[in-house]
């Protein structure tokens, strides 16, 4: 198996259980099959996918939009290949995904393909754009527009560009938002975004509580299981611990802005556990 094959093979998918969360309908909702439009997290790099550098962006991208918009329903990690990365955007398309954010792969070397494939994806050319074009000769100034330099204008027919105040800029078509994969451009670039996808729902807002017992996390799954079942518009995440905090576990609860009165029921459930509680650290 040669190494893109093998790196195809190691593509990323991580998908993160939305299914509890009740969204703002009237912002997200599809209007051709009433179907909720989650948002969706792309990041693009052999590198990533390889396991050779941490994912800064990914971790990122989701923590903005539980806070700022709507929270992800999947995350995905796609290696330095056109054709894969066509492939998985099509299928988030596909899914009624909104707005599906990527980052990295929009430079000019050899192994940028996520213009290609963003192309790909919609079914338009790449073509070069004029104001692209415009502002990476006005940053190049005095410098040759070589072949890496010039590829960065060239991008999806149709699309429109997003402001990069330390760079070339990114772009957006068919509710695709392509960025820089460089964490400093990629913070300052996609908060001026939020007016263009909606307002944030009251019903997406959620708040959080954490509590961490002296247990084991089979001593209380099946009570945190039935909490669960009784408050579907929540999620009660248990997460134990290891190394020297073994038979330790951690509950994170998360509960809509509109059901306050759940915080102290879920302080109430805590109790009812009779387990000690142990202070974060």
């Amino acid at each position: 198996m040669d190494c893109l094959k093998l790196i195809k093979a190691s593509a990323i998918l991580t998908l993160v259980d939305i299914i509890s969360i009740k969204l703002n309908k009237k912002d997200l909702e599809d209007k051709h099959s009433g179907k909720t439009r989650l948002p969706a997290v792309v990041t693009v790099g052999d590198e990533l996918v390889l396991g050779e550098r941490g994912n800064e962006n990914s971790r990122w991208m989701s923590e903005w939009l539980k806070q700022n918009f709507h929270p992800a329903g999947i995350q995905l990690s796609l290696p330095d290949d056109g054709d894969t990365i066509a492939q998985w955007l099509k299928e988030l398309l596909k899914g009624g995904h909104f707005p599906i954010l990527v980052a990295g792969g929009i430079g000019g070397t050899h192994d940028d393909c996520t213009r290609a494939g963003i192309a790909q994806a919609l079914g338009v050319p790449l073509t070069r754009h004029p104001e692209c074009w415009e502002i990476l000769v006005a940053r190049y100034d005095g410098r040759e527009m070589n072949e890496s330099r010039s590829n960065m204008a060239m991008l999806p027919e149709g699309c429109t560009l997003i402001e990069n105040p330390h760079g070339a800029p990114g772009f957006q078509m068919g509710g695709i938002f392509a960025f820089p994969g460089f964490p400093n451009m990629l913070q300052a670039m996609l908060p001026v975004l939020q007016d263009r996808f909606g307002p944030q729902g009251q019903e997406s807002q959620m708040h959080e509580q954490q509590v961490r017992l002296k247990t084991r996390e089979g001593d209380i799954s099946d009570a945190v299981r039935e909490f669960s079942r009784l408050h579907p518009e929540c999620r009660l995440g248990i997460y134990a611990h290891s190394g020297s905090s073994w038979g330790e576990v951690s509950l994170r609860f998360r509960y809509p802005d509109s059901r306050d009165d759940l915080s102290l029921e879920f302080r109430q459930f805590v109790k009812g556990l009779g387990r000690p509680v142990i202070p974060e650290p």
